[in-house]
């Protein structure tokens, strides 16, 4: 179905997607994240996925940035529907109605950090090299890194790293609060699906209504991030899944 994907099961809600570009270390071209926009907005919502793994084929690359060869030949406005394409699929994952985690294998350099930073969690392999290298290109990053990495790390922080261009291992990556846990190389996959389970065994409506909470309450003054924040307390309250989760709070305890 995808040229450049590799979708796996793992259990019966979760699935591994495995970016599939290894000869030149999974960089992103436009077919690429046309097929990974379609993936993540009706794919994983067909099969019903409650979290979705996001990681890279081969072992040297999660993700390292976009396909320069491909966009050296872009004009301005060709870059322009770029960034926009890599904006949704961005969007897409931020938003996505199931978890996503970045699993990173290896690079994850300009739009590939940008995919991850995009991510519900991150997780990284002790091998993964991550950066903002857009400067050495004489461009910026284009699919939100400069947005989503401030709100990460803060704005001064997120400003050395992208004006510099540096690249980072994965524990100075876990210092700065970019990824939440540095795993062996063999582990990293079962590190994610281990963690996805813990929280896909919870209420998703609970769980999808943080996601949303946190995301959206981020760019919003307190007054208006407060009231967001107590009307999904009741969405949530209204739901089965409350009813069910109090009932057996109360029955255990016995309080009933």
């Amino acid at each position: 179905m995808y040229k450049y994907l590799i979708f796996e099961k793992q259990a019966v809600n979760i699935g591994i997607l495995r970016i599939n570009r290894p000869d030149v270390l999974n960089a992103l071209n436009y077919l690429l994240l046309e097929e990974l926009l379609d993936f993540l907005e009706k794919t994983a919502v067909n099969e019903k996925c409650k979290a979705i793994i996001l990681t890279g084929a081969g072992e040297k690359s999660f993700i390292a940035g976009a396909d320069i060869k491909e966009m050296n030949e872009f004009s301005a406005l060709q870059m322009l529907g770029f960034c926009e394409l890599g904006q949704k699929v961005t969007f897409a994952l931020e938003k996505a109605s199931y978890l996503s985690i970045a699993a990173i294998n290896g690079y994850a350099l300009g739009g590939g950090l940008e995919m991850a930073l995009a991510c519900d969690f991150i997780y990284a392999s002790k091998n993964a090299k991550m950066g903002s290298p857009e400067v050495h290109l004489g461009i910026i990053p284009g699919f939100g890194g400069s947005h989503r990495l401030s709100r990460a790390i803060g704005t001064r922080k997120a400003k050395e790293l992208i004006m510099s261009g540096r690249t980072f291992n994965a524990n100075e990556a876990f210092e700065m609060g970019i990824v939440n846990k540095v795993c062996p190389e063999e582990s990293l996959l079962k590190e994610c699906i281990t963690v996805a389970n813990e929280i896909i065994e919870n209420s998703m409506t609970a769980v999808l209504q943080v996601k949303n909470a946190i995301n959206c309450c981020s760019q919003m003054g307190i007054v208006e991030a407060l009231e967001l924040e107590r009307n999904m307390c009741a969405v949530c309250f209204a739901t089965e899944d409350r009813v069910k989760g109090m009932g057996n709070f109360l029955e255990k305890h016995g309080r009933r």
